[in-house]
């Protein structure tokens, strides 16, 4: 095969030239081309088949875990696929299907995540492999709660957080990402007090140190030019930095969620005062890290608080003012809540045709997000303004559309 053949159309003669000089060192990619033209398996090329196998499955693993990290679906679902090719070993193999389940679950495709994370629970045990166990059954509550199914949700989380404290495993990110869920679950089922608890637990795991993230990625970075000029075992061993740098890196995002949780708590149980300062520093904390959509998330519950005091227009102007930012972002479910606010506070001022109109906005983005129990929610407090006006007939269709899309048991 001449030199002109063996580049083909991706390289080139002068390449080939000097990859057979010894001159250069041809790319993990490159050399992926030159096998395939030769007919030989890249471990020809890398040497031991096994080890080079088993390196390359953990380059696979590693870029998938950083991929998740930066919320990178697509790269997630290639490397899992790169990783599932080089017939890992069932610790492996869950560790691998545990990523693809949260792609899948936050592209929505949730029977998908179910099927991966049934796969990886049976392929290790609690006892083995705790770590692993506890990550998949964190992913199968998150999963049943976002069907709505909040009571195998519930069971699904506390079986994790059981795993977490029977084996003590010290996972600050993943004990906070189950007790957020875990409280977001009983919060749904009406278990405040469990849900405040549960919550208040999460808030003390919330931690900062934003620089530690621009270092992971920047050791990212290093690891996919090592790998493209294929150093395996220097780009692994940067993966793996990122990596240790990521699990101290502050999670702002849940901090957040939390803070803006344990408000709605507070406000449901009727403790206005407590539920103001935490909404007051959840919008603050998002303002200082730039979460434009958090600031609009905690000013709705400020908008609710005022709503509490009798201050409708002062509601309103909270509630507009974050509408907009979060019909600009696009969150559907968060621009709902604070168009129920709009309609609630023009209720109360005596405008019903703008309440009319942010109720029934709120109740059409929830339909299309198929958010159930905040639908029923929405409906009752709609339902019985419309009750009041005397549009009886209105107010029973409402009652019905909202006993249809009460939380599942």
């Amino acid at each position: 095969m001449s030199q002109a053949q063996l580049a083909g159309g991706e390289l080139t003669k002068g390449f080939i030239s000097q990859v057979e000089a010894g001159l250069v060192r041809p790319s993990v990619r490159s050399l992926q081309i030159i096998a395939n033209r030769l007919g030989r398996s890249l471990d020809y090329f890398l040497g031991d088949e096994p080890l080079a196998a088993m390196k390359r499955l953990t380059f696979h693993r590693l870029a998938a875990e950083a991929a998740v990290e930066r919320h990178d679906w697509d790269t997630v679902r290639a490397e899992v696929a790169r990783g599932l090719g080089e017939r890992p070993q069932p610790r492996e193999h869950a560790k691998l299907l545990r990523f693809l389940a949260q792609a899948e679950i936050t592209s929505g495709d949730r029977e998908a995540a179910f099927e991966h994370i049934a796969r990886g629970l049976g392929m290790v045990t609690a006892a083995a492999e705790p770590i692993e166990v506890a990550h998949l059954l964190y992913l199968r509550g998150l999963a049943y709660g976002q069907q709505g199914h909040y009571v195998a949700a519930g069971e699904a989380l506390e079986a994790a957080r059981d795993v977490v404290e029977k084996y003590e495993l010290t996972d600050p990110r993943l004990r906070a990402r189950i007790l957020v869920s875990l409280g977001t679950a009983y919060r749904r089922l009406r278990r405040t007090t469990k849900a405040a608890q549960t919550y208040a637990s999460a808030l003390s795991l919330a931690s900062s140190v934003d620089e530690l993230r621009l270092a992971a990625q920047g050791y990212m970075g290093i690891a996919v030019s090592l790998y493209d000029s294929g150093e395996l075992d220097g780009a692994i061993a940067n993966y793996q930095r990122a990596l240790e740098l990521f699990e101290r890196v502050t999670d702002t995002g849940f901090e957040l969620s939390v803070l803006h949780s344990l408000a709605s708590v507070h406000l449901e149980h009727g403790d206005t005062q407590e539920a103001a300062d935490l909404a007051q520093r959840c919008a603050a904390r998002a303002r200082a890290v730039g979460d434009k959509r958090m600031s609009a998330v905690a000013d709705v519950v400020l908008a609710r608080i005022a709503l509490a005091a009798n201050d409708a227009a002062g509601a309103l102007r909270l509630a507009q003012s974050a509408e907009g930012t979060l019909a600009d972002i696009g969150d559907g479910v968060q621009r709902a809540d604070a168009l129920r606010v709009i309609g609630s506070a023009n209720d109360a001022i005596g405008d019903y045709e703008a309440s009319d109109r942010g109720y029934r906005k709120s109740i059409e983005l929830l339909t299309a997000a198929g958010d159930s129990p905040d639908l029923s929610a929405f409906a009752v407090e709609y339902a019985r303004k419309l009750r009041t006006r005397g549009k009886v007939d209105e107010a029973f269709d409402l009652l019905e559309l909202a006993r249809q899309g009460a939380p599942k048991t």
